[in-house]
């Protein structure tokens, strides 16, 4: 079983390289790392590990939906899809609330994911004193802060705690 996390986590980051996601915010290579480490550090499985990696990818780069569920299953599929926004929402607030509650309905594994994005975020944010990086995870957290099950709540304490 560890065996196959590890070749799964390698093709991830042979994924992640070959594809290269972009941000115009923050660096991107090293923020989906971060965020599938924390994943892992915080005992969450292989699916959402991979998925916290590559959680960005559907955003950032040319990768494709069919190309991504093929490569990594369904569930990292429709984890990472959950976790990415709704372009044709024109509204950034909208955008953000329609995100949250997609990942919401799909349960603790994408909502595990927007938390450690959110809360990586917010780190990078806050060494760079971005008022308006800060102000964007603000407003993630408290749209989700009070729908989070208790099993989440509670590993991500120290993380809300920081946030919020």
């Amino acid at each position: 079983m560890k065996e196959e996390f590890e070749e799964n986590f390698k093709e991830a980051l042979d994924f992640l390289e070959l594809n290269s996601p972009v941000s115009k915010n923050k660096p991107a290579v090293p923020h989906v790392k971060r965020v599938g480490l924390h994943l892992y550090e915080l005992g969450f499985g292989d699916e959402v590990v991979i998925a916290g990696l590559l959680h960005d990818s559907l955003e950032w780069s040319d990768v494709s939906e069919v190309e991504l569920r093929e490569k990594f299953g369904n569930t990292v599929f429709e984890i990472v899809k959950a976790n990415s926004k709704d372009r044709s929402i024109i509204d950034n607030y909208q955008r953000k609330i329609d995100m949250v509650e997609r990942c919401q309905k799909l349960g603790d594994k994408a909502m595990a994911v927007r938390v450690a994005d959110v809360f990586d975020s917010f780190c990078y944010y806050s060494k760079m004193q971005s008022k308006k990086g800060i102000d964007h995870c603000l407003t993630h957290a408290s749209l989700w802060k009070n729908n989070l099950s208790d099993k989440l709540k509670e590993l991500f304490l120290d993380d809300l705690n920081k946030i919020l």
